[in-house]
């Protein structure tokens, strides 16, 4: 009775419809007497019902009623249901996804909702995008990460492989990575897109059930070294198409030194164009032409050549253009003449 009442029948309504339930037909003083209803309210309670389509009234000598076919209630009754279910679920989805248009960080619950926005961030990406995923995470995006590629997104991905864990086989790479490796343990959920969104979920064996998105540049760089340093450099190369395939865009200057100084310090022409902003007018600008040198910050030159952390403090290349030599810097350059926000590979020397 409490249920039809929240179902939207008045408490009188409730009480006359399931005493008319247990007679299955009735006189209106019957159903008063069944019901607890008062003899004078009984009748207009009837008519509402019969309004309402819970019930049929005909005369028999007095106003007598008989309850219909209950599917009709009970069709009403799934329609409150599933208004209530969506309710619920819209005020889920808000509480555990807050927008992320109007959010720098966001706290998210469930992986779910971590992994829906990972996509959004893969369709929006112009530039780069840097993962680490199990194969099943792997599987679910591989279709996602294929159409950026074809945009001319360069994807990096790190496979987190299982004790039984089956290998990528090339099949699944050409057309969807551009670079793939493989490391042999569990660990966070990270997909970074265009060194300015991030998407993180802990380690599955952690007890925290938590996730974090992330469209900042700042604290997307401290994810992108982590991913750099932990998730990518150390493990072993699966597959790479860097220096065999070009155009090949980097959101990075430090990657794209790392990827390419090998070639340059072996004497191969690289040839590259830079898209960034002009350190003092603050304009967009573009350059085309051929990397002649690189430089680190002097404080780190004890670091051998291979080590990737001496990139950590100053790193930059030099550009011969038509108009002359224009140094590059990488995101908050401040000493050179451009802030690259893409270098894009379009030729070199295995090319040539």
């Amino acid at each position: 009775m409490d249920t039809l009442e929240e179902a939207g029948l008045a408490p009188y309504q409730a009480k006359a419809y399931v005493g008319l339930l247990e007679l299955e037909t009735g006189s209106a003083q019957e159903i008063a007497n069944a019901s607890g209803i008062p003899n004078a309210r009984v009748y207009d309670v009837l008519r509402d019902l019969e309004e309402m389509g819970y019930v049929e009234l005909y005369e028999q000598d007095t106003l007598r009623a008989r309850a219909l076919d209950p599917d009709i209630i009970t069709e009403d009754l799934n329609r409150r249901i599933k208004r209530f279910e969506k309710a619920t679920d819209e005020i889920q989805t808000r509480w555990q996804r807050p927008s992320i248009d109007d959010h720098t960080i966001s706290i998210i619950r469930r992986f779910k909702t971590i992994l829906e926005t990972a996509k959004q961030f893969i369709s929006e990406a112009d530039t780069q995008i840097h993962a680490t995923l199990t194969r099943k995470q792997y599987d679910k995006l591989e279709w996602d990460l294929a159409k950026a590629y074809q945009r001319g997104v360069t994807v990096n991905v790190t496979i987190l492989q299982s004790n039984h864990g089956e290998s990528l086989k090339q099949e699944h790479i050409e057309g969807v990575c551009t670079a793939v490796r493989e490391r042999p343990h569990s660990s966070p959920f990270i997909l970074i897109a265009d060194l300015e969104k991030t998407a993180f979920a802990p380690d599955p064996i952690s007890i925290e059930e938590y996730g974090v998105t992330l469209e900042n540049r700042s604290f997307t760089h401290v994810f992108f070294w982590y991913f750099l340093s932990f998730m990518w450099l150390p493990w072993s190369e699966l597959y790479s198409e860097v220096g065999e395939k070009t155009p090949i865009r980097y959101a990075d200057i430090r990657e794209f030194i790392i990827d390419y100084e090998p070639f340059l310090m072996d004497g191969a022409t690289l040839k590259v164009v830079v898209e960034g902003l002009d350190i003092q007018t603050q304009e967009a600008r573009q350059l085309s032409g051929t990397v002649v040198d690189i430089a680190y910050a002097d404080e780190l030159s004890f670091m051998s050549d291979s080590n990737p952390l001496k990139l950590m403090g100053i790193a930059s290349i030099s550009i011969q253009t038509d108009e002359g030599v224009y140094t590059v810097g990488g995101w908050g350059a401040q000493y050179e003449d451009i802030e690259a926000r893409r270098i894009t590979v379009v030729e070199s020397e295995k090319e040539s």
